[in-house]
């Protein structure tokens, strides 16, 4: 009943709350002589949030969370995703609790009470940097940014790109994946060390676009690291162990994004519904229309069954570890950007014009879905992981069966 509760007191914040300040929010943005910092509506609305204790919800209680379970976790994550920026205010950015996490396992005393005490108190943001360009980030095994000991400190230098939340001025630090030994075997060659925003060396590149947003004011940009020194202390981890750190959080990250999905493509669905029932065309209301109502229904059929397997992937995992669902979670990545996707361009379709602009969500919520069917991993390294699953347990049914 508690967990139930919970989950009605993010549904009515995310109703009455944020979505009715979404325009304010856009409006603040646009007219704002800094675009790249929280909105003061933003700001508002996670102060009230943390002042409600809907904060942090699946860290441990010890960091300042609700310490929820992965299955007690996915409906919220859902209903945060109602809107773009929904998770933020609850200080549930998929990077924030992905970085918390590796730092609360792996990070020296000192790094957690000078960098990650104020990230899980809301103070600042932080920013994970993994992807190159011209490097297929794909396989992070491959990637060639350069970090380099020299005595008591790494020497870093290199380009990354696409640091999300990277040019906000609340980000104070990025966690950054780079080769320490390029010779050693491929997943023992990358280290992830901590990078303050102040360090000497490192400034800011090109802000990147998708689909002509510029997602201030989170954003995604170019970091340039040109000897760039911080201590050997600053390093997350055992050296080497950077690449299987990093892994470790991408069961949790990608339920998440596929909740996430789920929950766009349910808002896609009320604003959809809401419309067709007070847009007239032709003198009859457009949900008269044989078009509209099968369009309806399949965005339906699909949210639900996809819902059902994310929950279904997130109560295995819970269970039997990252591992034994490593192709669910890999079907999932692939299958609720897809879903989401087609919700959101019937919902955009039928507003017409309006679909198009700020005049709701949709088309917003659409770039952000198509960027993480490459973000994470693009979909075609995803449906191998799957055919790689299949075929290996297809193997073992027929050796168990003695078939040939």
């Amino acid at each position: 009943m508690e967990q139930e509760a919970l989950v009605r007191q993010v549904e009515e914040f995310m109703l009455t709350r944020v979505i009715p300040t979404e325009q304010e929010h856009h409006h603040q943005l646009q007219s704002a002589a800094n675009r790249w910092t929280y909105t003061p509506i933003m700001r508002q609305l996670r102060a009230e949030a943390k002042a409600k204790g809907l904060w942090l919800f699946p860290l441990p209680v010890e960091l300042g969370g609700r310490g929820l379970s992965l299955v007690e976790y996915a409906p919220i994550c859902e209903i945060m995703n109602w809107c773009n920026h929904g998770p933020e205010i609850f200080n549930c950015y998929t990077g924030t609790i992905s970085n918390s996490n590796s730092m609360h396992l792996h990070a020296s005393s000192e790094l957690k009470q000078r960098y990650l005490k104020p990230l899980v108190e809301g103070d600042v943001r932080s920013c994970i940097s993994i992807t190159e360009r011209n490097v297929p980030s794909s396989d992070p095994t491959d990637l060639k940014f350069d970090i380099r000991r020299d005595g008591d400190d790494y020497v870093l230098n290199g380009v990354k790109s696409w640091a999300t939340g990277g040019c906000m001025d609340e980000c104070a630090f990025y966690l950054v994946l780079g080769a320490t030994d390029i010779s050693a075997p491929r997943h023992a060659r990358h280290s992830m060390v901590l990078v303050p925003r102040e360090a000497k060396g490192l400034s800011l590149g090109r802000i990147e676009t998708v689909m002509g947003y510029d997602d201030a004011p989170f954003g995604h940009c170019d970091l340039i690291f040109e000897n760039v020194r911080v201590p050997v202390a600053n390093r997350i981890g055992d050296e080497g162990a950077g690449f299987l750190m990093m892994q470790s959080t991408l069961g949790v990250g990608r339920i998440q994004l596929g909740m996430g999905a789920i929950g766009a493509a349910e808002r896609a669905m009320m604003e959809m519904c809401s419309w067709v029932e007070k847009r007239i065309i032709g003198g009859r209301p457009l949900v008269e229309r044989q078009v509209v109502t099968d369009a309806i229904a399949r965005s339906r059929i699909e949210i639900d069954a996809c819902r059902a397997f994310a929950l279904q992937t997130a109560r295995r995992m819970q269970e039997d570890g990252m591992k034994a669902v490593r192709g669910d979670i890999a079907q999932l990545k692939v299958l609720a950007p897809e879903m989401a996707l087609k919700v959101l361009d019937r919902a955009m379709q039928f507003h017409g014009g309006a679909g198009l602009s700020y005049d709701t969500p949709l088309p917003e919520m659409w770039a952000h879905m198509r960027t993480v069917r490459i973000g994470e991993g693009a979909d075609e390294v995803h449906r191998e992981t799957v055919a790689k699953v299949e075929l290996k347990r297809q193997a073992e049914w027929r050796v168990a069966n003695r078939q040939t």
